[in-house]
């Protein structure tokens, strides 16, 4: 593919959850949504962004900026981000890096549901083996191979 036929494709059929969120500082939670919806070009068939951030939990924060939201909030927000172009994949860079015990496994949880629902295909990255209990299934790399 050329360099401007992969962009598009990683835009319409990838969905990325990065481990520091990378939120926009300007936007609120809902329109970090909405620009997704419009970088893709989607009128329709794209998720309603109010639905989607109710369904992570955040739909009484969607007027709220990223720092004034907890980390595991902005992870969420990330989450659906990721989530609002109905992508075929979903990869996900260290979700709960910068989290508690009890975010992390919400957060998790959270991916878990949410992509099963879509009927997403999802690569976490992870070294927390304690949140392993919600994956479907895991591949451990050990000295660059992979084995599970």
């Amino acid at each position: 593919m050329k360099p401007a036929a992969r962009t598009t494709y990683r835009r319409e059929h990838i969905g990325f959850v990065f481990q520091s969120g990378n939120l926009l500082p300007a936007l609120t939670a809902i329109d970090q949504l909405r620009l997704m919806n419009h970088l893709n070009r989607r009128k329709t068939g794209g998720r309603d962004a109010e639905q989607l951030l109710a369904e992570v939990g955040m739909a009484g924060k969607a007027r709220r900026r990223p720092h004034q939201l907890s980390g595991g909030e902005r992870q969420r927000v990330g989450i659906a981000r990721a989530l609002i172009g109905n992508p075929s994949l979903l990869l996900v860079d260290e979700p709960t890096a910068a989290l508690d015990r009890a975010r992390s496994h919400e957060v998790v949880e959270l991916l878990a549901r949410e992509t099963e629902h879509a009927g997403v295909a999802t690569v976490m990255v992870t070294h927390d083996t304690d949140v392993l209990q919600h994956c479907g299934r895991v591949v451990e790399m050990i000295d660059g191979k992979l084995s599970g």
